[in-house]
């Protein structure tokens, strides 16, 4: 047997012991990846109606799921032992994610409450387990009527475009909704409570047309508007028994400036919603036209927040700041002369009130001048909360010389976390001021109080008086400049102002002036981020290049107008077709740039860009044509 050293076999330990571990996390995470969720088609039936129950399994290739079986129900008869399965497979930030079902269905009993139990998969042997779902069943007459099943034959022989007239059907409190979550429903006064609007609608919806109704406000709060996403992706989620998906509409920070009960009012939007039908057929539901936008209006619910008064053991120091927080304090230098300017930087970062916040009390020794402070700050309004920083920059001028100590700075704060109020401390800052201040002459006064110097001497007339050359005014140029001057500036002020009343009162030509420089900012912003290896962001830009440029010149919408629509209106335009098909598929490319950028090659994106930079000069030409 061949013999290894010592440190060989310890390092191949070692490296197989490395190995094993990255196997085993792998498999961890795979494990703990896999997602299972239950949901019905309705939690409110009918006697005579069936139920649809649903496993879905997210996080697994598929390969290692075993075939679930039906879970237990009472008060409900399973139809089929066979779950029916389907497979999604979805692109989301350029991922591509695959999920898998399975479906049983189930017919009621009884009348009152029935419940389907815990469903269980098993997946890479590991057993998942879902919560039951409770139903309510209630008399067939209580539900919406029925209609009629048609004729077997008439149904086996008509075509599928010959469409029954029916009624779109109406959405429910069930099927959409907008819900406010608060992170907190108590707070101290001044303390930071986001609100949170997010929408909910049953899977087969579609939303057009959305738009805030009403003005939202939140009166006795100081508010904060928190960034959303501008096109957001659904997100799934169970929510008693029924599967939504969610958007988040709004999100907003709001401070109580005083103690007590107070409402955030309500959101309020309008929307067209498509509600699918519930008829199983594929065909029927891929040829219909019975389907059509049914105008919704969706209120969420008044938020009350109770504000509670902040203890009353503040230090002096305090001037209600209420958060977490960090504060520095920085003189630009410590050693200057006589009239020199020093700036004294106080900056305090952290979240909380940042918007309402008072500069901390600074005492200066009287040698100084201090000027009020410059203020500044910087919010992130990108995350759950709002944070950022604020900076108070004070001007101080010594008025002489020595050194002098500016004492410790106080900035005190009250604690969300621990509920107490802390104060944070800087050190002493020592100045050494060189140099001699300028002392004013000394001025004597006569017995009546006037200054001696308030006398002029007597003239003197024994000396020579002089003849200076004078020219006159009608023969110089400058005097004539300065009356015509205001006539200048008359005129050009007459200008601009119309120019600007053009601007408000004419929208479209206000957008058509407005066009080619907002699409040369666009094109520049999407090269630096093809440079910066953006790829979906490029993408982004150069999709608002060429849609906007195609907005302002028409006077159009273009955000809310799918790709028909859009056509629709270049061929009212008379745009050609050779054109519109190129700004299709210019279209199309940026849309594959933007969910699955890996598929995007470096040649793509430099024929996209071309072709956006001649598309647009042509789509002009075409327009004022």
């Amino acid at each position: 047997m061949q013999s290894y050293p010592k440190q060989n076999i310890s390092l191949i330990t070692s490296v197989i012991i490395c190995v094993l571990m990255v196997a085993f996390s792998a498999e961890s995470a795979r494990a703990q990846a896999v997602k299972v969720q239950a949901s019905v088609s309705s939690n409110r039936i009918g006697t005579e109606e069936a139920v649809t129950y649903s496993l879905l399994v997210e996080g697994s290739d598929g390969t290692n799921i075993a075939i679930p079986n039906a879970p237990p129900a009472d008060g409900l008869t399973l139809l089929q032992s066979v779950p029916g399965t389907q497979q999604n497979v979805s692109i989301v930030n350029g991922q591509m994610t695959r999920s898998f079902g399975f479906t049983w269905t189930f017919r009621p009993t009884r009348e009152g409450t029935v419940r389907i139990g815990a469903g269980t998969v098993t997946v890479g042997g590991q057993e998942h387990h879902t919560q039951p779902i409770d139903l309510t069943v209630v008399p067939q007459s209580q539900m919406p009527a029925r209609r009629p099943s048609a004729d077997p034959l008439n149904r086996l022989f008509r075509s599928p475009f010959d469409a029954e007239p029916q009624e779109a059907p109406e959405p429910s409190e069930n099927d959409i909704f907008i819900r406010a979550v608060p992170t907190a429903r108590t707070a101290y006064q001044n303390e930071q409570v986001v609100v949170e609007y997010r929408l909910y609608f049953r899977e087969g919806i579609q939303l057009r047309q959305s738009r805030l109704t009403d003005s939202w406000d939140a009166e006795g709060f100081w508010r904060e508007e928190l960034d959303v996403e501008t096109r957001p992706i659904p997100r799934i989620t169970v929510e008693n028994g029924l599967r939504y998906n969610t958007i988040v509409l709004k999100r907003a920070a709001v401070f109580p400036t005083r103690a007590g009960e107070m409402s955030v009012d309500p959101l309020k939007i309008e929307s067209e919603a498509l509600l699918p039908f519930g008829s199983r057929d594929p065909f029927q539901s891929l040829f219909s036209l019975r389907t059509r936008f049914t105008p919704v209006q969706l209120e969420s619910p008044e938020v009350k927040i109770t504000a509670r008064p902040l203890p009353t053991s503040a230090p002096t120091s305090f001037n209600g700041a209420v958060g977490t927080f960090a504060a520095t304090v920085a003189p630009d230098r410590t050693n200057l002369e006589v009239g020199e300017s020093l700036q004294l930087t106080i900056t305090i970062a952290g979240k909380g009130n940042l918007a309402t916040m008072e500069s901390p009390a600074i005492h200066v020794p009287a040698a100084f001048d201090v000027y009020d402070p410059e203020v500044t700050s910087m919010l992130d309004r990108s995350g759950d909360e709002l944070f950022g920083s604020k900076t108070f920059t004070y001007v101080l001028i010594p008025r002489s010389n020595g050194t002098y100590e500016i004492p410790p700075i106080e900035f005190t704060y009250f604690n969300t976390d621990t509920d107490r109020y802390q104060t944070r401390e800087s050190s002493p800052i020592f100045v050494e001021v060189t140099g001699t201040a300028s002392t004013p002459d000394v001025v004597v006064a006569t017995t009546n109080g006037m200054p001696v110097d308030d006398f002029a001497p007597l003239f003197d007339t024994s000396g020579d008086w002089e003849r200076t050359e004078t020219r006159s005014l009608h023969i110089l140029w400058w005097p004539y400049l300065l009356l015509i001057l205001p006539l200048i500036a008359l005129t050009g002020s007459i200008v601009y102002q119309n120019r600007v009343n053009r601007y408000r009162s004419d929208v479209r030509w206000a957008r058509g002036r407005r066009a080619h420089p907002l699409s040369r900012k666009h094109l520049k912003q999407a090269m630096e981020l093809l440079n910066d290896g953006d790829t979906r962001g490029y993408f982004e830009e150069l999709e608002r290049a060429v849609l906007g440029f195609v907005g302002n010149r028409m006077n159009v919408a273009e955000r809310g107008l799918t790709r028909e629509q859009l056509d629709d209106l270049l061929t009212a335009r008379n745009i050609d077709s050779a054109l519109r098909q190129r700004l299709r598929s210019l279209l199309d490319t940026c849309d594959k740039g933007r969910f699955a950028p890996a598929s995007i090659t470096p040649e793509n994106k430099e024929e996209a860009f071309d072709e956006a930079s001649s598309l647009i000069p042509d789509m002009d030409e075409q327009i004022n044509g």
